[in-house]
């Protein structure tokens, strides 16, 4: 579409940044595929669009126009000064288990980014929950297609940006997607899917990687006990008609909730599934396997962690998340497949200055669910020919480095009542994703090589570089998918 943006009255004109809100994407009914739509560049777009459907649509998520299921809407950001050359596209995925999240948040407004003028920014919806992560396919008929469809959204989102985002100054062919959380695991699970393939140059994960994904035969176990709950297990398509709350309460409640049994090495739960050659299959290769094999190996990869991820669930969630005593830990670390001896072993690395079961079991999470994937992707991209950068975001003055200390930065934000030194960090934060997503990795720390180089944010309690080597060393040969 050859139209120059600076003439559009369908925006928002907000900081020297032109805002385009809530733009329908795609359209799906219930449980089918999404279809890309045509764009209206005479529509307005100054309210923000539906959110999705989730559990406790709360306050942070600012959905202004409510949720719903026609909630496949994106927004993008360009800069108000026109660019002598299209500029590069970040298109941000929003992390939330799969259950929660919308581009509607304050942590999902990339206007920040394109207020810089490097870039033009794209935050895009997704389905969640039963709607957009459950696997139904294998009941056939009108479930036929119900396999990954919030993953399927993003790639629909990534279609129509591929065809639009010339309209907006953006380059359609120097695409950057990178998310956070459950963002950061469908952006490089991106690398597995034939379907997106050309739509973008680039993939980036914080607190999310090439890991995390579910079987179909898993992920078929959980549908069954969601059907059961619902008391329609002879009568699966009766989803179709049924009132979304029931739905999102049947999920709650058959869904491992724990944050360690929704990673663990049996992590039957609710997620992206390795559905090549089923029904409505999009996801055929696993990301690592991607990486190691090298056949996209001509995509740049960001992989970053914090250095207490899952310390946060030590500060918010204590009570569900508390083992209690330290042989609980040493007994979960033992059903990732991993023999008594060892994983006594690997728990007492962990067990040292005064550390709580609490505390010894979120350490060990946090490496074995983002620190150890993290590095094994770097490392098997580098090493088939790939560029591949790992990053440890430490903690800052007034800020913990825990799950999600960098999602303001993330998109350019500012976190209300930060310090000085948070500040910092959060602009060093930005500035790398832009660097990134710009191609300017010159400003960037050296890519991994043979060995986990990596960069750092904040102050990690410990190097980061040989922190990544000991996690390599101590869950060596252990699976980890």
């Amino acid at each position: 579409m050859n139209i120059d943006y600076m003439t559009s009255t369908a925006c928002k004109i907000i900081s020297g940044v032109r805002a385009w809100w809530g733009i329908p994407f795609a359209t799906a009914e219930r449980f089918r595929h999404p279809a890309i739509a045509a764009f209206d560049a005479d529509r307005p777009y100054d309210r923000k669009g539906v959110a999705p459907i989730q559990p406790r649509a709360i306050d942070w998520l600012e959905a202004d126009s409510g949720t719903g299921e026609d909630c496949l809407n994106l927004n993008v950001w360009a800069p108000d000064r026109p660019a002598a050359r299209a500029l590069p596209v970040v298109v941000y995925i929003y992390g939330g288990g799969f259950e929660h999240g919308a581009n509607t948040q304050t942590t999902s407004n990339a206007s920040g980014l394109a207020a810089t003028g490097r870039v033009v920014s794209v935050s895009v919806n997704y389905r969640l929950g039963a709607l957009g992560f459950l696997k139904l396919s294998q009941y056939g008929g009108r479930l036929a297609e119900a396999s990954n469809l919030g993953f399927q959204d993003v790639i629909a989102a990534l279609g129509w940006v591929k065809w639009n985002i010339a309209f907006f100054g953006g380059d359609p062919n120097n695409v950057t997607v990178f998310g956070h959380s459950a963002g950061g695991f469908q952006s490089l699970a991106l690398l597995g899917a034939p379907s997106a393939d050309g739509l973008y140059k680039r993939v980036g994960g914080f607190s999310g990687g090439p890991s995390r994904l579910v079987p179909a035969s898993w992920a078929e176990e959980l549908a069954a006990l969601f059907l059961t709950e619902l008391g329609i297990a002879n009568a699966p398509e009766r989803l179709v008609e049924m009132d979304t709350s029931l739905m999102v309460a049947a999920l709650q409640k058959v869904g491992p909730q724990d944050i360690g049994d929704r990673n663990g090495a049996d992590n039957r739960t609710l997620g992206l599934v390795l559905d090549g050659g089923q029904p409505g299959g999009v996801l055929h290769t696993h990301p690592m396997d991607v990486l190691a094999a090298g056949t996209h190996q001509d995509i740049d990869v960001l992989l970053s962690t914090a250095s207490n991820d899952i310390g946060w669930w030590v500060a918010n969630d204590l009570d569900r998340f508390n083992p209690h005593a330290i042989d609980n830990v040493t007994a979960e670390v033992a059903r990732w497949r991993v023999p008594a001896s060892r994983a006594r072993s690997i728990v007492n690395t962990y067990n040292h200055g005064g550390r709580s079961p609490a505390e010894v079991r979120a350490a060990i999470l946090t490496d074995w669910i983002y620190a150890l994937p993290a590095a094994r992707g770097v490392l098997a991209h580098a090493a088939a020919g790939g560029k591949a950068h790992l990053l440890m975001i430490g903690p800052a003055d007034g800020a913990p480095a825990v799950h999600g200390t960098e999602m303001y930065a993330l998109v350019g934000q500012d976190q209300p009542n930060r310090s000085p030194e948070q500040a910092d960090r959060d602009t060093r934060i930005r500035d790398i994703v832009l660097d990134f997503a710009t191609g300017e990795q010159i400003n960037l720390w050296p890519a991994v090589t043979d060995r986990p180089v990596s960069g750092s944010v904040g102050k990690p309690p410990h190097d980061p570089a040989a922190h990544y080597t000991d996690v390599l060393n101590l869950f060596e040969n252990i699976a980890r998918r």
